[in-house]
């Protein structure tokens, strides 16, 4: 297990303050991955909007192209959050488009990318038909993974990837992003998917994704009873051992998800904005591939709970996802204090 946590009816509530202590002990326990040799410094991965951010992270973490694209729907946050964790565990970016249209620099990081694959996510109500009609000329197979609702989404992509073969798997409400934004990133860590459920019930269809993980041990919930309740940890406990990470707020929760899921001297961690999703569910895929987490941040303040986890991971670089109007340059400016030296 890679956190402590205090046991009750066979499930733990890891406490967001315990997050650099458990994440340190959990070290001990078992074998970290050695941290990559990186360039040292802070970097800002910026675009004109979230489309562009989107492009800039993919060719920052994939720069020799990558053999499947994930789009997703720029405006809506459930299908990207579930869709950043298996496009990572498959080696590709997810980039965001509008309802009814490819933009420009997106259209020009499909060709550059060049995938054998590029799925899109969520159903024409998220992806317009026309928008997929309009990539039929490049040359990758073009598969939709769509459903009734996000919930058949995050479950169709778990069948789809992973075959039953998690040992973890993180859970996350489909209501709201907060709490979820640095879900992504540590599931694609641990190899498994991100499953959505709403407040008081895990969805039939998430059920039936859970009966097929013959391999499951963990099951981590993100978010505390406010988001989801106590009802749907018993159900869930129904199948695995179950660790809940409960904070505060957005900022300690993100902290305590790294802190369960990643060791300390990482090469790479992104940041980005806890006040809006784009960036940080765009950017979870190049996380990834960095086997790094996603911080979350205000716009001009480093919270406490997310610098003790800075000072923790070491990093030899900090990549900063979205422009000054998220994450201000001040803020830019004092990330280079939690670079190691």
């Amino acid at each position: 297990m890679k956190s402590l946590g205090v046991l009750a009816a066979s499930v733990l509530v890891l406490a967001a303050v315990l997050a650099p202590v458990a994440a340190a002990d959990a070290s001990i326990l078992r074998a970290c991955p050695v941290a990559q040799d990186v360039p040292t410094g802070v970097e800002r991965i910026g675009g004109a909007d979230r489309y562009e951010v989107s492009v800039h992270a993919s060719q920052a973490a994939f720069p020799a192209g990558a053999p499947v694209v994930y789009l997703a729907s720029g405006t809506t946050f459930p299908d990207a959050l579930s869709g950043s964790a298996v496009a990572g565990a498959q080696g590709g970016p997810v980039l965001l488009v509008p309802k009814e249209g490819v933009p420009p620099a997106v259209k020009a990081e499909l060709v550059r990318l060049s995938p054998a694959k590029i799925i899109l996510l969520g159903g024409p109500q998220s992806i317009s038909a026309e928008l997929e009609q309009s990539i039929e000329h490049l040359p990758a197979t073009i598969e939709r993974v769509a459903g009734a609702d996000r919930y058949e989404v995050s479950a169709s992509l778990a069948r789809k990837t992973f075959r039953g073969g998690s040992r973890t798997v993180f859970v996350a409400s489909g209501e709201g992003f907060p709490d979820a934004l640095s879900a992504s990133a540590a599931a694609g860590d641990a190899g498994g998917p991100v499953l959505l459920v709403t407040k008081n019930v895990v969805p039939d269809v998430v059920l039936d994704a859970l009966r097929e993980e013959v391999q499951l041990q963990d099951i981590v919930v993100v978010g505390g009873p406010a988001t989801i309740s106590d009802a749907v940890i018993a159900q869930l406990s129904e199948f695995a051992r179950v660790t809940r990470i409960v904070g505060a707020d957005r900022f300690v929760v993100s902290a305590a998800t790294s802190g369960y899921e990643f060791c300390n001297n990482r090469s790479t961690v992104f940041v980005a904005s806890g006040a809006v999703f784009p960036d940080a569910l765009a950017g979870s895929a190049a996380a990834i591939s960095h086997n790094g987490p996603v911080l979350l941040v205000s716009q001009a303040a480093v919270p406490a709970s997310v610098a003790a986890e800075l000072r923790r991971l070491k990093p030899q670089q900090i990549k900063v996802l979205g422009g000054p109007n998220t994450i201000s340059d001040r803020l830019v400016a004092d990330l280079a204090q939690y670079l190691r030296p």
